[in-house]
């Protein structure tokens, strides 16, 4: 049992982590903004501590007494390039600075992404000594993130976690792709090639950070010193078709239609998308952004020194966690359960 402190608790991840820290027996303490909505957090019982990575004070109180902190706090997309640095960079640095300053510092473990190593080469997946290779705003403010919170590494022991996509129950953005084939039967793939993906389930995800946290190597203070970084994914790599399949048969469906298109459609829907953001003044996960990420190639990562290093392995192959996450939505009415065989006939190139 161990006094653990999460920021970004309330977010899909964090809420999943909390979930496994307190059935461990830990006892958890969440960093929460005034408006976050507590009620899914509630019913396991933390503590919560009001406040923000602006506010020094509530950050002390927060990391007091904590043997391990996670940091997953963060955006994953917002109007202005300096949103991500004041959430990806400036608060990471500031929450390490705090633990950093303690007389006994906690295990910081900081959730970063594969946005900030970059898509791989080909189809052979990423490992951590490749040099980092960013192509969006997003990306490069989490790598920034990783450095902000490597200048502590003398004071701090640090390991960083880098997740590919995250799916799992109570994900809405990975909740749009399941909802597509359940109601038409069809899978839009932005490319004509067919590009390999990375995957991890959150319950899964949430076991290798508490795994790295116990287990893991820290990082060192040379910046190019990859010792302490770790990618956490699923045995398989997909393509991004073969994980429409995957989706659809969880399904019960016979059959996805893939409908293929030219990556120039995702940078009209994304620039429109990015006017009517900017009129509303709330961002979309498709932006500009975003559009540079999912052009940009295959997105794999090796997850061979997690498993090396900490014993980690997936619970379940990966069809099992989309059929789990499959029934959490149907369960949870975000999915209509299938009553009869769908007979749409899309028009366009399928495959």
């Amino acid at each position: 049992m161990a006094n653990v402190l999460v920021t970004g608790a309330t977010g899909f991840i964090g809420t999943q982590l909390v979930r496994q820290l307190t059935q461990r027996g830990d006892q958890v303490t969440c960093l929460v903004r005034s408006s976050s909505d507590l009620r899914p957090l509630q019913p396991l019982n933390p503590r919560f501590i009001v406040g923000d990575f602006s506010d020094p004070r509530s950050l002390e109180n927060a990391v007091c007494d904590c043997e391990i902190v996670f940091n997953l706090a963060g955006t994953t997309k917002a109007l202005r390039k300096p949103d991500f640095e004041q959430a990806n960079v400036l608060g990471p640095k500031h929450l390490a600075a705090c633990c950093a300053a303690l007389d006994a510092p906690p295990t910081f473990v900081h959730v970063s992404s594969l946005a900030a190593a970059g898509p791989c080469s080909g189809s052979t997946p990423r490992t951590e000594a490749d040099p980092p290779a960013p192509v969006s705003d997003y990306g490069k403010s989490k790598l920034g993130g990783e450095s902000a919170v490597r200048e502590f590494a003398e004071s701090l022991p640090i390991s960083i976690v880098r997740p590919p996509i995250v799916l799992g129950p109570g994900d809405r953005d990975g909740f749009e792709m399941f909802n597509g084939i359940a109601k038409w039967n069809l899978h839009l793939v932005p490319s004509f090639a067919d590009h390999v993906f990375s995957v991890v389930h959150v319950d899964d995800l949430c076991h290798a950070l508490m795994n790295v946290a116990v287990r893991g190597k820290r990082l060192c203070g040379d910046a190019g010193c990859h010792q302490g970084i770790y990618f956490a994914a699923a045995d398989e790599t997909p393509t991004y078709a073969e994980l429409g399949r995957l989706i659809g048969r969880s399904l019960g469906k016979k059959h996805v239609y893939i409908v293929r298109g030219p990556s120039a459609a995702i940078w009209v829907i994304a620039a429109v998308n990015e006017l009517v953001s900017r009129l509303r003044g709330r961002p979309h996960i498709l932006s500009i952004d975003k559009a540079r990420e999912a052009t940009a190639g295959s997105w794999a990562c090796n997850a061979d020194r997690l498993r090396r290093e900490t014993g980690f392995r997936p619970a379940k192959t990966l069809q099992e966690r989309i059929d789990d996450t499959t029934r959490w939505y149907i369960d949870n009415g975000w999915i209509k359960p299938r009553s009869a065989p769908d007979k749409v006939t899309p028009k366009g190139h399928v495959d």
